[in-house]
């Protein structure tokens, strides 16, 4: 008797913020006058262009919002004929940068399972269209983003 075994994929994704920015300002203190007092302090210091922020005022925004970029790596998301025949699977942890211009850039796998999974989610976040950029200070800035995203067999 001959069996169809078909293994549906439910990517779970779910975005996990990091609570603080990578790249925060630094206060440089004025230098005491001459009374040995100070007389306040600069101005922050100007962050460089290609700064990464792990949290930004405005995050950066998949088109059509969090449902949508769920939906989009259900879609897309191939899970490899071998990792099912070997009954591998897991969550991968990938991490990539939202440029200020929307696209996503340097993808990382941070938390691996298997490499044909790690290729899979590379693949599905390189296929993803552009963002809304995240902004800082009214300016649009590079975000990092973390993604977990799971391989599940039924």
């Amino acid at each position: 008797m001959k069996k169809e075994l078909l293994f549906p994929v439910l990517a779970s994704v779910s975005l996990l913020l990091a609570s603080c920015n990578a790249n925060p300002q630094q206060t440089e203190t004025a230098a005491p006058d001459e009374s040995g007092t100070t007389a306040g302090t600069a101005a922050p210091a100007p962050m460089p262009t290609d700064s990464v922020y792990e949290v930004a005022e405005v995050m950066p925004e998949f088109p059509g919002g969090t449902q949508a970029l769920f939906e989009f790596i259900s879609k897309n998301l191939e899970y490899p004929q071998n990792a099912i025949d070997s009954q591998i699977e897991g969550r991968v942890i990938v991490q990539f940068v939202v440029d200020k211009a929307g696209k996503v850039d340097n993808i990382q796998v941070v938390r691996s399972i298997d490499k044909m999974l790690d290729q899979a989610a590379i693949d599905v976040v390189r296929a993803l269209p552009a963002w809304k950029p995240g902004m800082q200070n009214g300016k649009p800035v590079n975000v990092r983003y973390t993604l977990p995203i799971a391989f599940k067999l039924q």
